[in-house]
């Protein structure tokens, strides 16, 4: 009966669902990781693949408690590519560099308009920049954590569609729906084409033009309409790469790419579109609260209550287990580090307002702990304790006789020895040795001292002979004896859907980076090596009282 049951659910179609596409188009990507640290830069692009042009939402949000550090809207044209790179800010945090011209609000880099910053000194502009911002997390919004610039140097990003254009037209009348899509087209010769006319986005939402529409409330003027908002068609695709031009080295990955994430029924509502100033649209606002995901090669659909507005999205990135392999063969000079990143985590955990919304030592399933300062002054942190399995390449484990895995930076003294993640995104740096480096030696993700240890880099200390293997995450049940609130479930599962369902354990995106330096080649060039490859997993879904594993 449940097997039925769950068949008759595949019937619904994936595509009026939220669901991560296979195929890498969505209307939303979020990206698992962005570095500007040790010489390390980060390249993104993402790409409309669609006939129409979009307003997309680019947010950058820090790695420890995914406080936002930069947001813009985007305004690109059909079949349009927009590029930019994360590097270091002299400020020792990160910045944006682009030499894109595609139309952004606020204006980042537009040559002919002299905007950006001209290297050259020919008086035409050669890339804009913008740093990373503080705010979110400083001052009368801090949340108690680390205050520099230097916490904006690491994190990850989400892009968000807002809406499809109407169809581009070859000429509009200014003021006229049609010039909105008109003015993206880009046009020109070939390797020098710019936008008709990206003025006439920043006009649209200034504050000192009376003719500001989008300003003064139709924020859906010359787009495809559903109801009272806006129609959002996906087709997005998105990619990053990580270069390290001292280290030679590069490591690239696809975006996660989530489809109907916006409703196209009138009732529910479409896409939002809002001011470049704006912290929404979020993960928490789709307007679709259906989901789709695959288990075993059935299509189990569920609909999630409004009181967790990232239920949909949570579950299509849900895993009861994490999996993935290491190599540190210290005769290959093998490094290895894994990035986890929890896309949706703060909507559960951020209870320091006024930025963070959740009531302390209350989080909402399925994480354990929130992120909030205590009566007393100290920072509670939204730490996931995780047992783990490992096993090297002939399906060995370690044990007392052989030696066992040593996890750091250690919990609270008056806690077992667990471990944890404490940050939204994480680096795990597997190693032999009980050394803590400055910095991880590929990402270069810092150690950090005092009050905010445990929100350092995850070590993972491997006996001498597992020097390749694989490793297990359980993501459901919580260590014994691990400190989680009060009330906080174990074994980890969502707030049930409309039907009683339940996903367990956490939602997570991310990959392990691998490195080879080989110093023995002719004439002592020294030679790196290294690769990226994507996490895999396992999903649990408690139905009643019965688990679909």
């Amino acid at each position: 009966m449940l097997a039925g049951l769950t068949g008759m659910a595949g019937m619904v179609s994936v595509s009026n669902a939220v669901n991560v596409n296979p195929d890498g188009l969505g209307q939303v990507l979020m990206f698992p990781y962005y570095t500007a640290r040790g010489g390390n830069d980060t390249l993104i692009s993402i790409v409309n693949t669609t006939e129409r042009g979009k307003a997309v939402k680019i947010r950058i949000l820090e790695a420890l408690n995914s406080r936002e550090v930069l947001d813009f809207n985007i305004y690109m044209s059909e079949w349009d590519v927009w590029t930019g790179a994360i590097t270091a800010a002299s400020d020792g945090g990160g910045k944006l560099l682009t030499s894109d011209t595609t139309c952004t609000a606020p204006r980042i880099f537009a040559p002919s308009a002299g905007i950006g910053t001209d290297v050259n000194g020919d008086g035409v502009p050669d890339f804009g920049e913008i740093d990373f911002l503080p705010f979110q997390y400083t001052l009368g919004n801090t949340d108690f954590g680390p205050q520099g610039e230097e916490r904006n140097a690491s994190g990850h990003i989400e892009f968000i569609e807002m809406g499809t254009f109407l169809p581009t037209p070859a000429s509009a009348a200014a003021g006229t729906e049609p010039y909105v899509a008109w003015s993206a087209k880009h046009v020109g010769p070939a390797g020098a084409r710019e936008p008709n006319r990206c003025a006439t986005f920043t006009e649209l939402w200034a504050p000192a033009n009376p003719g500001a529409v989008w300003r003064l409330g139709d924020s859906n003027f010359g787009f495809e309409p559903v109801g009272d908002d806006t129609l959002a068609t996906g087709g997005l695709f998105g990619a990053a790469s990580i270069i390290n031009v001292a280290e030679g080295t590069m490591f690239s990955y696809n975006a996660t790419a989530v489809d109907a994430f916006w409703s196209t029924n009138p009732l529910a509502g479409g896409a939002l579109h809002t001011n470049p100033a704006s912290l929404l649209p979020s993960l928490a606002n789709g307007t679709n609260r259906t989901s789709n995901v695959f288990v075993n090669g059935v299509v189990q659909t569920n609909t999630w209550p409004g009181t967790v507005p990232v239920a949909p999205i949570n579950a299509t990135v849900m895993f009861e287990t994490l999996m993935n392999e290491y190599n540190i063969e210290a005769g290959l000079g093998g490094r290895s580090e894994w990035v986890l990143t929890y896309p949706t985590k703060r909507f559960h955990t951020d209870a320091q307002g006024p930025v963070g919304t959740v009531v302390p030592n209350s989080p909402i399933p399925p994480f354990t702990n929130t992120w909030h300062r205590t009566s007393s002054g100290a920072l509670n942190l939204p730490c996931e304790a995780l047992s783990f399995r490992v096993w090297d390449r002939e399906e060995t484990e370690p044990t007392p006789d052989i030696g066992e895995v040593i996890p750091s930076p250690p919990p609270p003294t008056d806690a077992p020895q667990v471990f944890e993640l404490c940050r939204e995104t994480n680096v795990v740096r597997f190693t032999l040795d009980g050394d803590l480096p400055a910095e991880t030696e590929i990402l270069k993700e810092p150690i950090r001292e005092g009050a905010f240890e445990r929100l350092s880099y995850a070590n993972f200390q491997l006996p001498d002979a597992f020097q390749a293997g694989w490793v297990r995450f359980d993501l459901t049940d919580v260590p014994t004896g691990a400190i989680i609130a009060p009330g906080a479930n174990d074994p980890r599962r969502t707030t049930p859907a409309d039907n009683g369902d339940q996903f367990e354990g956490m939602p997570v995106i991310g990959f392990w980076v691998n490195t080879f330096t080989n110093g023995a080649l002719p004439g002592g060039t020294l030679a790196n090596y290294g690769g990226s490859f994507d996490h895999h997993g396992s999903r649990s879904i408690v139905l009643g009282s019965v688990v679909i594993p």
